[in-house]
């Protein structure tokens, strides 16, 4: 029979961020003789991305083993109907260094044969594997436990559940799936896990699994999500300090001895975002050749979650889980050289926020940019940020203002943390915020809306996403793919903007009538700036003409808001422009910038309630003629004609005494007097309506 050395060349790779077109290039083996290929584990990848960590520095992170369980078959789903024989079982694969070429099943200091066995694993030795050319696939699942991990446990590798229990599962309905790996969330975040590799023997050159006869790939990525938290403001006249966090509606927490800032905290109300230990399900969803790349290099439909590996959370017994998250204290990352990106001189020793989003101010440690280790929550839930913070004038007063309760919402779809991502939640302080500088005075908040920038980096190649949500209720979270918001302080031309809200702590379905878009442009050397607060004051009091409302300032200078087209409604997020490229199924619009020389300023506004009336209220005739009866110098039906009637009125009375119409019309004459144009109630008086409103600027 032809013979190939099974030499399963499995790549490792813990994953880091990185673009995608990142790569070292295209590296495959050279064949030992037409019929045998010696396949064994190295770090021959494809499609390395110079982020990846291979080699020596990959054994370290996977604590020099990773196990790996191989079938081959004539195809899955691996059920009953679909038999399969098993080729590794439960192998472990150990690294050990300079050992490279010492054994034709080792490549890359790798090495499967002769090891010791796993628990799970057969009842003889490993043994060297060739390749079944009789058999059209083979399939491989690979984790690590990672380094100095022996705490964590995982359960037998069980291919015929690799879809998930049951048949077809999703994460709101799976008991089972291929395995699962159990621990406490610092044994958990030191796992790595690995997509499913298929490898056919007929496949196409551009199958990710690769060829038989070739090394068999993996990437291993991180079991763990990080996530950091930001802010950053945009207060003109006022730098913004003393940052109090909250970790619960009504709890804030204290800032420790000697300290100004409180640690930062996000935290959500129902639910549970924050595992903290217990079990994880691993299983894969989308499998079959059918899900590959398409073969006909046409590019059609490429199922980019084709063999992705998902995780489920299943609390259990001893599982834990929290309501909120701690990130450490605010401790900056402006060097003393960038405080010219400050409005003003500011008071010397205090920390105080940047005003970019490239500026921002973080939480926690610098050494690991910032970032707090988590375990994965696939099903995502809304979180809260609350703040107290202090504005101080930069005038050179010192005056403060003290601005409590301050709150923001991130969608769950934004929070939805998978394994080997990093989230960053930039919070933007902005005039418009809903915080109070009294709390005791019922619905008088301001300085307007809190923005949050939620920022999501995915630390696969395959994908990033970003997104900026105003904090206020109602919240608008606007996404376009791509890294943006960390790098160019806001979007970017080319960018389709998706746009979701959240209101009355639901996402909300966008219409015509209550979603609109508009472009706002100011004049140079205006008083006034282009914020969330003085674009909704132009909308509702500036001068209306056609599609555009203009406010002119103190110096003479015009804001004109213009509406704009483009908006278009739906129900998801296409995979297309999602950020590991599987469809997200949420309300939501979405527009794709015009193509002008200059940067430009988008507004979208949501309308919950509309001003009510739309129209003013003008008094009525009777009112009218009461009140004008009133009036000094005032005349009533039957008194004598008043010496002046003719030239007041313009016409003369019919006898020599007044009736009741001949007294109104002099009567309208007076000062003071009522018209049947004065207005009774301006448009929006008897209820404003309520607005949500988002800046969007893009970067030319």
């Amino acid at each position: 029979m032809k013979k190939n050395l099974f030499f399963a060349a499995l790549a490792i790779a813990a994953l880091v961020s990185c673009s995608e077109s990142d790569y070292l290039g295209d590296e495959r083996p050279s064949p030992i003789s037409n019929d045998e290929v010696a396949i064994g584990f190295g770090s021959g990848l494809r499609a390395i991305t110079r982020a990846d960590v291979t080699g020596a520095a990959a054994a370290d992170s996977l604590g020099g083993n990773f196990v790996v369980f191989g079938v081959k078959s004539d195809g899955g789903p691996f059920n009953t109907a679909n038999a399969c024989d098993t080729v590794f079982d439960h192998y472990n694969v150990n690294w050990g260094a300079n050992t490279a070429y010492t054994t034709t099943s080792n490549s890359a200091n790798w090495e499967y044969v002769g090891q010791t066995k796993h628990a799970y694993g057969p009842t003889g030795d490993q043994t060297i594997k060739y390749w079944d050319y009789a058999k059209s696939q083979y399939d491989f699942i690979a984790y690590s436990k990672g380094k100095n991990n022996s705490g964590l446990t995982v359960t037998e590798i069980d291919v015929k559940k690799l879809n998930g229990v049951p048949e077809g599962a999703t994460a709101a309905n799976i008991t089972d799936g291929a395995y699962q790996i159990s621990g406490t969330a610092e044994q958990l975040a030191k796992a790595y896990i690995a997509d499913l590799v298929t490898v056919c023997r007929d496949n196409p050159t551009n199958l990710a699994g690769g060829h038989f006869g070739e090394e068999v790939n993996i990437k291993f990525r991180s079991l763990s999500a990080k996530v950091r938290l930001g802010l950053y403001e945009t207060v003109p006249g006022y730098s913004v300090k003393d940052v109090v966090f909250y970790s619960a509606d009504n709890t804030p927490v204290e800032p420790s001895t000697g300290d100004t800032w409180g640690a930062a905290h996000l935290y959500t109300a129902t639910g549970s975002a924050f595992n903290e230990s217990g079990t994880y399900i691993v299983y894969f969803p989308t499998t079959g050749t059918n899900h590959s790349p398409d073969s006909t290099g046409t590019g059609m439909d490429p199922k980019t979650d084709y063999n992705k590996a998902h995780l489920k959370f299943v609390k259990g017994e001893s599982g834990t889980t929290s309501l909120y998250k701690a990130f450490g204290k605010l401790t900056g990352s402006l060097a003393a050289a960038e405080l010219a990106i400050q409005e003003k001189a500011e008071e010397a020793g205090n920390l105080y926020l940047g005003r970019t989003s490239n500026t921002a101010i973080y939480a926690g440690a610098k050494a690991s940019n910032y970032y707090t280790t988590v375990i994965p929550n696939e099903d995502g839930v809304m979180l809260n940020l609350k703040v107290d913070y202090t504005l101080l004038s930069t005038d050179g007063s010192g005056e403060p203002i003290h601005v409590t309760g301050a709150t923001a919402k991130v969608p769950a779809v934004y929070a939805a943390w998978k394994s080997g991502y990093a989230y960053t939640y930039l919070f933007k302080i902005s005039k418009n915020t809903n915080g109070f500088t009294n709390p005791a005075i019922v619905g008088k908040a301001g300085l307007y809306p809190i923005t949050l920038d939620a920022v999501v980096v995915n630390e696969e190649a395959d994908g990033i996403q970003e997104t900026i949500t105003t904090v206020a209720e109602p919240s608008i979270t606007t996404y376009a793919k791509g890294k943006v918001v960390t790098e160019n302080d806001e979007y970017l031309p080319s960018s389709k903007i998706y746009v979701i809200v959240e209101d009355n702590g639901a996402v909300q379905t966008l219409s015509t009538t209550n979603a609109k878009l508009y472009t706002v442009k100011l004049d140079a050397g205006a008083a006034q700036t282009i914020n969330e607060a003085s674009v909704a004051n132009a909308l509702a009091n500036g001068t209306h003409s056609g599609n555009t409302w203009t406010v002119t300032d103190k110096n003479g200078s015009n804001m004109v808001v213009t509406a704009a087209s483009g908006l278009t409604m739906s129900d998801s997020i296409g995979s297309a422009d999602a950020p590991d490229g599987n469809k997200i199924t949420v309300d939501c619009a979405y527009f794709k910038p015009s193509n002008e020389a200059s940067d430009t300023v988008y507004v979208f506004e949501y309308i919950n309630t509309a001003r009510d009336p739309a129209t003013p209220t003008y008094y009525t005739e009777t009112e009218i003629n009461t009140h004008n009866a009133a009036l000094t110098g005032a005349v009533a039906a039957d008194d004598v004609v008043p010496a002046d009637y003719v030239s007041k009125v313009g016409t003369a009375a019919a006898s020599t005494t007044l009736t009741a119409a001949e007294a109104a019309a002099y009567n309208a004459t007076l000062p003071g007097a009522w018209t049947g144009t004065t207005i009774k109630e301006p448009a929006g008086s008897t209820s404003p309506g309520v607005y949500g409103y988002k800046i969007i600027r893009i970067k030319r």
